[in-house]
């Protein structure tokens, strides 16, 4: 796993962690936004507000798609996700995460990437805060020993960053109190997995250079990530012949003792 598939907020963060180790991202946002994004996907933006009533809105109808996700995954021979939840593949690739395992299918959504606010932060992050970082660095504890690339790293970079992280972080804590009653909602919110995912990138110390408004806790860090698991038809489970073969075996040789 590389800390450059930035698709959610614990995703972001670790990234933010780990900078010093970070070669210049391609913005994954940028790549999302090269096709247009159905009307049902665009969220509101510019006021507080009406990001988070409008993310609210499609984060709840994206969950309700999830949860009619399994009664409608049999149905097709080769299930195709860009027809379901009418996203171009490529956004498919960024927006879903879908494995089939031996009996269950498991699938994300990452519903940060969705956000306006998500998606100014990222793009910033990809395009001006790494390389005023890269510029800056190794960081002078002295104010007197700092090139200006530093200086402009302090002075401006890292501060319109917080400024976007601090939106980010808000915007998200309120769709999630929005939906705190909406059962689609509550029965596919995969933060707790998300989080968890990218526990073992989580550096201790972080880079030098960061503000500490830019390293909370990852237990801290909200997301609108979504997740659902169900079981795999049956006649798409691999061996499934060979297993029932074995049962009946089982069943046989129980009857004749």
């Amino acid at each position: 796993m590389e800390t450059k598939t930035i698709r959610s907020l614990p995703a972001f963060a670790v990234s933010l962690r780990r900078i010093d180790q970070a070669r210049l991202p391609a913005s994954q946002v940028t790549q999302l936004l090269d096709q247009p994004m159905v009307p049902f996907y665009q969220i509101d933006e510019g006021d507080f507000d009406k990001e988070v009533a409008s993310a609210a809105h499609t984060v709840a109808v994206v969950a309700d798609k999830l949860r009619r996700l399994a009664s409608a995954y049999g149905e097709w021979n080769y299930f195709d996700a860009h027809a379901f939840f009418d996203l171009y593949p490529a956004q498919v690739s960024l927006l879903l995460s879908m494995s089939e395992r031996v009996s269950t299918v498991h699938v994300s959504f990452y519903a940060d990437l969705l956000l306006p606010s998500f998606q100014r932060m990222e793009q910033y992050w990809a395009q001006e805060f790494v390389p005023a970082y890269q510029a800056g660095f190794p960081f002078s504890e002295r104010t007197d020993l700092r090139s200006s690339f530093t200086s402009h790293f302090f002075e401006i970079a890292q501060p319109k960053l917080i400024a976007y992280w601090e939106r980010t972080l808000d915007v998200v804590r309120a769709v999630r109190q929005a939906l705190s009653d909406d059962i689609g909602f509550l029965s596919t919110a995969g933060g707790s997995e998300e989080r968890a995912l990218w526990q073992p990138l989580w550096p201790e110390p972080a880079a030098r250079g960061l503000a500490d408004e830019l390293l909370p806790p990852l237990e801290q860090i909200p997301t609108l990530t979504l997740s659902t698991s169900f079981p795999l038809p049956a006649h798409r489970q691999p061996g499934r012949i060979r297993r029932l073969r074995r049962l009946w075996a089982r069943k046989d040789w129980r009857q004749r003792r």
